[in-house]
């Protein structure tokens, strides 16, 4: 297992990181649309060949301008990016199969993305069809290894050597059709590039045939008259030969007096029997199934008493055999396993120990017994061999076109269980263990499979760990086993194999440790609160050192993960601005509006990005939801980032779309959108028709609509009353009274500071004043201000106003990596609010919470609060 860094060396890799980061280039490239499903695949298994094989990082954009083309995107080093740039045109042009990619990226089994669901039953996923030839029972990885580019024919010798790739009855090798595969892959590189395979100097020559019939039909004639002889293997100091090895029986002969193996050739019987009947020999052992038994090929059975064994003599007797007409000589009984010496002709060797392993002895004294003539039957019988087996080769072969096509399931089950199939045993046990996990209920069982995975754990693969994490979801009882502990200790398991997983799988797994921190029962589990915890920091400094690899959505869908468990750290952030700010115009409008948007919700703000974004959705704002729009100007909103060039390329599009009613816009979306540009100091005319046209039109609006409404009214009556005049008179005295006793009824307090600051903030005010000093005061145009110092009771507006700055009211700049020395951004609501307020004349200052809570002393917080209201000279006594 891959040791984690100590931080020191993690903190030294940063900046490598950052510098190989600033060396990448990225080029963007369109295709037809047709072609994105071949050049994504199954899975995304194509588009991660690619990525594996040209070392960039490779993204497909399908939601364009121009609806029949899509872009991609390469990232990596100008190399890099010139080999995906190729690669990806060579798939989309036919000038590459997905196997010949496949083998130049290691990647097995890639398929295209079935986008027509009426494609051929009889033709399986994965295996392009060739014109031209037809390959029934031939493997899909073999089919597209021989694909050629646009109509052209396949090389001749691979469509002949497809027809033996896979003979009926043969066992499968799955090595060695990976070789072929292989193989038909570099041979179709060559044929593709222009090379003619057979015009090399290096070819193999033409081999002869393995026999000739005819030579073989005059061997056996002149075995039959028996002139061969079986050759003799040259030895380097052969022993002199008895004189009897040359002797050959008449054939008067009787079978039983001829020697072992002519007995065994010549005579009858099923060859078990005979095997049976020389062991029995070999061994010494006599009985009714001896080979006394086997009638000879003249029909004559030997009588009991001449029977002799192998070797002349017989079994169990106490002499030495006496081999045609040698004279005898007394030897010591041999029995099975024994090692006593034994006369053989003129020399004497050691008997060697029995094996059962085969029935041989390894060793032996076989080497010494004189070789038998090849007669006519068996260079007959081999003759008979060879004919039989091409005879059945060739029957075998020409049977495969007449296999008749199997149904679509039966078709699709042959290529899942045949050459496709690339699971393993440990796929085997991995599925075995699920099944298992999802079919245990009882604790016993629980405890058992619970424990048997988290041993197992580190042994799995990265795709069987994201595997797992997703499939939890399916097994309720062993998520929350001994309550949620199993989960705790799975996370901490997790956090140290991340750095295995890719991109994809990282994501999965995020996003499935946020869902299991959701429950509320988990996150009140000690054990679980802290492990997720740490599992979530893991991941952070993990995905840190990777961000640009991660493609647009999963690096949305990973933030949303961090953002939904509360996760916060300001290095971490800062280190994704400055990613996304990198690639930013790799992402699809829809992704940057919903990075825009999370970093939003986290009052999170990198200027940087946000204006960037800004520029590029500009040009695009055409290709923006509804739903886009209102995300994309609501974050703008809140993070308080003005761009004219944005607010009126959103506006104009959201009137026109308004005017010819392509969308329709409801009135709260309406009111929504010009509160937005309210904030960021943006002024439509037309927008504003179609608002109020739509305010008519609605039968009733919501609450959250109004209030925004209000706060918009007053925005324009105060910043751009004589454009707003017009649109004002339509509005009655009645309708902006009910608008604003709606505001006060919904806004009662507007607390953005603690109760117990906000007092204390009073009385030191009260204590430098002279008046009255009110908290939460409503001021005469219905907004609500912290603290307000009144020369009267009665009175509604006074003359100095604190409002408090806090957490709850600032967003935090991602601009810097340190924490201390980023600044702060007032929210978008608020300073519009204070804006109004200052509008109307009055006399604001802002107090930073964080300041006043760092002061101890009552005279420092009155010196503080003294030189902020020196400014307005006459308010202080």
């Amino acid at each position: 297992m891959p040791q984690r860094p100590s931080g020191q060396q993690a903190q030294g890799a940063v900046p490598q990181t950052q510098a190989q980061q600033q060396s990448k280039t990225q080029a963007t490239f369109e295709i037809s649309q047709a072609k994105v499903a071949k050049v994504i695949g199954k899975g995304g298994a194509v588009l991660n060949a690619i990525k594996k094989y040209s070392k960039a990082e490779c993204f497909v954009e399908q939601r364009t301008p121009d609806p029949e083309h899509a872009r991609v995107t390469a990232i990596g080093s100008q190399k890099e990016v010139a080999k995906c740039q190729q690669t990806v045109k060579a798939l989309v042009g036919e000038k590459m199969s997905l196997a010949t990619l496949g083998s130049l990226s290691g990647v097995t089994g890639l398929q295209e993305g079935l986008e027509d669901s009426g494609q051929q039953a009889s033709q399986p996923a994965g295996a392009p069809s060739i014109p031209g030839l037809q390959l029934p029972g031939a493997p899909p990885s073999l089919l597209a290894a021989l694909r050629p580019p646009g109509n052209l024919p396949p090389p001749p010798h691979l469509a002949a050597a497809a027809l033996t790739a896979q003979v009926p009855g043969m066992p499968e090798n799955t090595q060695m059709q990976q070789n072929l595969n292989d193989y038909y892959a570099r041979m179709w590189t060559s044929y593709s590039l222009g090379e003619d395979p057979e015009s090399k100097d290096d070819r193999p020559k033409e081999q002869p045939m393995a026999f000739d019939p005819e030579a073989l039909k005059r061997l056996a004639e002149r075995a039959q008259a028996g002139d061969i002889e079986e050759p003799r293997i040259a030895r380097q100091q052969p022993p002199p030969p008895p004189e009897e090895t040359d002797f050959e029986p008449p054939a008067h002969v009787p079978m039983s007096e001829r020697p072992l193996s002519t007995q065994l050739a010549m005579g009858q019987g099923s060859l078990e029997e005979r095997a049976v009947a020389e062991v029995e020999c070999i061994l010494g052992v006599t009985g009714n199934n001896s080979l006394r038994q086997l009638p000879s090929s003249d029909g004559t059975k030997p009588a009991a008493a001449e029977f002799t064994g192998p070797l002349g003599f017989s079994p169990g007797a106490g002499t030495t055999p006496q081999l045609f007409g040698q004279a005898s000589a007394p030897v010591a009984q041999v029995t099975p396993g024994s090692a006593a010496p034994m006369t053989f002709g003129n020399t004497q060797r050691k008997m060697p120990e029995l094996t059962l392993k085969g029935f041989l002895r390894p060793g032996g004294f076989d080497d010494d017994v004189p070789q038998t003539k090849k007669d006519a039957d068996s260079v007959n019988k081999m003759l008979e061999r060879l004919q039989g087996n091409v005879t059945q080769t060739k029957e075998a072969v020409g049977m495969q076109p007449q296999v008749p096509s199997q149904p679509m399931m039966g078709h699709k089950a042959a290529f899942e269980a045949g050459p496709e199939d690339t699971r393993t045993q440990a796929d085997f046990h991995f599925e075995n263990m699920i099944s298992r996990a999802q079919a245990a209920n009882d604790q016993e069982s629980l405890d058992n499979i619970a424990r048997e995975m988290l041993i197992r754990f580190p042994a799995f693969t990265p795709q069987q760990i994201a595997d797992l994490v997703q499939k939890m979801e399916s097994m309720p009882a062993l998520r929350d086993h001994q309550g949620s502990d199993f989960l705790a200790e799975l996370c901490r398991l997790l956090g140290s194999r991340l750095r295995e997983v890719t991109s994809t799988q990282f994501t999965a797994i995020c996003a499935a440790v946020a869902a299991w921190s959701a429950d509320p029962k988990r996150r009140r589990a000690q054990l679980f609160a802290q492990l997720s915890k740490m599992y979530f920091t893991a991941a952070a400094n993990e995905m840190s050192s990777r961000l640009m690899t991660f493609a647009p959505q999963e690096l949305n869908s990973c933030l949303a993960a961090f953002v939904s468990v509360g996760f916060s750290e300001h290095k971490f952030f800062a280190s994704v601005g400055r990613a996304a700010l990198a690639r930013h115009s790799s992402f699809a409008p829809v992704q940057l509006v919903a990075l825009l948007a999370i970093l939003s919700e986290m009052r999170l703000v990198h200027t940087d990005l946000f204006n960037a974004a800004a520029g590029f959705l500009t040009t695009r704002a055409k290709e923006l939801r509804p739903v886009d729009i209102i995300r994309v100007m609501r974050s703008f909103a809140k993070c308080n980032v003005r761009h004219q060039g944005l607010c009126t390329a959103v506006s104009d599009e959201v009137v026109t779309r308004t005017r010819n009613k392509t969308t329709i816009f409801k009135a709260e979306d309406l009111c929504e959108i010009s509160w937005a540009l309210c904030v960021l100091e943006h002024f439509n005319g037309d927008l504003l028709k179609c608002l109020f046209k739509g305010l008519e039109k609605a039968p009733m609006i919501g609450s959250d609509a109004l209030t925004l409404l209000f706060e918009a009214h007053l925005s324009l009556e105060f910043e751009h009353r004589e454009a707003y005049g017009r649109f004002a008179s339509k509005m009655s005295d009645d309708m902006i009274d009910a608008l604003q006793d709606h505001y006060r009824e919904t806004r009662k307090d507007e607390r953005r500071c603690t109760e117990e600051r906000r007092k204390d903030v009073a009385s030191i005010l009260k204590s430098l004043v002279d008046g009255s000093v009110h908290v939460n005061h409503r001021t005469s145009c219905g907004l609500l201000i912290d603290v307000a110092a009144l020369r009267k009771r009665s009175s509604t507006d006074g003359f100095v106003h604190v409002d408090l700055d806090s957490n709850v009211t600032s967003i935090r700049s991602l601009d810097q990596d340190d924490p201390a020395s980023a600044g702060m951004v007032i929210e978008g609501a608020v300073a519009l609010r204070r804006r109004i307020l200052q509008k109307q004349g009055l006399r604001l200052v802002t107090v930073r919470e964080s300041e006043w809570r760092d002061m101890d002393d009552t005279k420092e917080k009155r010196r503080y609060l003294r030189n902020l209201l020196a400014a307005f000279g006459d308010v202080l006594e």
